[in-house]
């Protein structure tokens, strides 16, 4: 079983509730101003239209009298029809102006004042005048009118009226004074309302985040002791694989030393239990990391068939063969693990086909996995024991445990593996092991 990824504490960091609130007061009131400055704008162009509209009408109407009939034709009867406008209370500058735009009349105000026209100029068939509000030096309000015979549509002339426009000015105070007061009053119930949920949202969010840096806090310790629960299982089935491997030839052993047999096959079985020994303790060093190097696949097999060689004359009726497609080395304590798992395979192979028979070993990268093969010849596994083929059983086999198969299986499981049988029938016994790439 691969040890668990370690987890780590959040790295975000909530930004502060007041800033947040702060910025979005200020941006809520950027938007109030940015809508009320086009209001405000477009509230003054009514009240000056409406004072020009008012005007506009007077004069109109006293063009419209009897006996204007000739103002489209005589420039100078249109002078004589205006000239009561300068008697209306508030002008300060009033001219007459050709449909072309040529000045040829002032009736009040600077002569040689020199006043830019409006562009387009006013026409009779549209006929709304154009205004323009000056707030310097003094309040003025400018009118550019057209003037035409009653019912034509045709312009005699254009007429220019400057009034002084301070009761206009005081109204523009006065609509500046409650835009602001409402906009004000938008800012604080709108900025009170957001701020409000700002705050509520913030709370929540922050007691999330402290629930979820607790959260994290347990899965840490949780994790620290799932990685050395696993550390620890996979040493103890180790173990368990060693003295497993142990049991026969510490029974030789006895029974060499009990019926004094020949020294040499007693000394040749102690050096077995020690080459055992250290390879365990090799395999737990690489375990704890001390050493890191890989190891390709056809050496790791070539390994394995070194290892479970028996003596002669035992080893040379054993027929072994192996195939071995390209792929990534294994890193050291893969292999280790692979290596028990095949070599406890193998010895059961061999002791099932009591030294007589032929065992073929095949290794396979495939789709991130590696994928070995072994095959023996022997008559195949019992159909009592193929329900509870991986699991602790009684043995069939003289001095045997019951657990090879079951400590194969849990190394399989701490590789990230698995061990599985692919057939069992006279002549045929295939086991498949799968690991990971790392």
């Amino acid at each position: 079983m691969a040890h668990p990824a370690p987890i780590s504490s959040p790295r975000f960091r909530l930004p502060s509730g007041s800033l947040a609130i702060a910025a979005s007061l200020i941006v809520l009131a950027t938007a109030i101003l940015a809508v009320r400055s086009p209001f405000r704008t477009q509230l003054r162009q009514q009240l000056a239209h409406r004072d020009a509209r008012v005007l506009t009408t007077l004069v109109q109407r006293q063009l419209d009298e009897p006996g204007h009939g000739s103002i489209a034709s005589d420039p100078l009867a249109a002078i004589l029809a205006a000239s009561f406008v300068p008697e209306l209370p508030g002008l300060v500058a009033v001219r007459l102006y050709s449909p072309e735009g040529h000045l040829f009349a002032t009736l009040l105000g600077d002569t040689a004042a020199n006043l830019p026209l409006p562009s387009p100029l006013p026409t009779a068939s549209q006929p709304e005048p154009i205004v323009h509000f000056v707030g310097l030096p003094a309040p003025r309000l400018r009118v550019w009118m057209p003037l035409h015979p009653p019912g034509s549509t045709l312009t005699s002339g254009i007429a220019f009226l400057e009034l002084d426009a301070q009761d206009l000015a005081r109204e523009y105070q006065i609509l500046d004074a409650r835009l602001q007061r409402d906009a004000l009053i938008a800012f604080l119930v709108l900025g009170t309302v957001l701020g409000s949920l700002l705050a509520l949202a913030f709370h929540r969010l922050e007691r999330a985040h402290r629930l979820l840096a607790q959260n994290v806090a347990r899965l840490e310790n949780a994790n620290r002791e799932l990685a050395l629960a696993a550390k620890t299982s996979a040493v103890g089935t180790v173990a368990s694989h060693l003295i497993h491997g142990l049991r026969n030839p510490l029974a030789a052993l006895q029974q060499a030393v009990a019926s004094n047999a020949d020294p040499a096959e007693a000394t040749q079985t102690a050096r077995r239990m020690r080459t055992m020994i250290d390879d365990v303790v090799r395999v737990l060093r690489d375990e704890q990391g001390l050493t890191a190097y890989e190891i390709p696949a056809d050496e790791l097999l070539a390994e394995v068939i070194r290892k479970c060689t028996p003596p002669a004359p035992l080893g040379s009726r054993i027929a072994w063969s192996t195939h071995v497609r390209t792929g990534p080395s294994i890193d050291n304590r893969n292999a280790n693990l692979t290596l028990l798992i095949l070599e406890n395979l193998c010895t059961n192979a061999i002791q099932a086909m009591q030294g007589n028979g032929s065992i073929r070993l095949e290794a396979e990268h495939r789709d991130g996995h590696w994928l070995f093969s072994i095959e023996d010849s022997g008559p195949g596994i019992p159909a009592d024991q193929l329900p509870h083929l991986f699991a602790p059983q009684t043995s069939s086999k003289p001095g045997g445990s019951g657990l090879g198969l079951a400590l194969s299986h849990q190394l399989a499981r701490h590789l990230d593996g698995e061990l599985s049988l692919v057939s069992s029938q006279p002549g045929l016994t295939r086991f498949l092991l799968s690991i990971p790439t790392r």
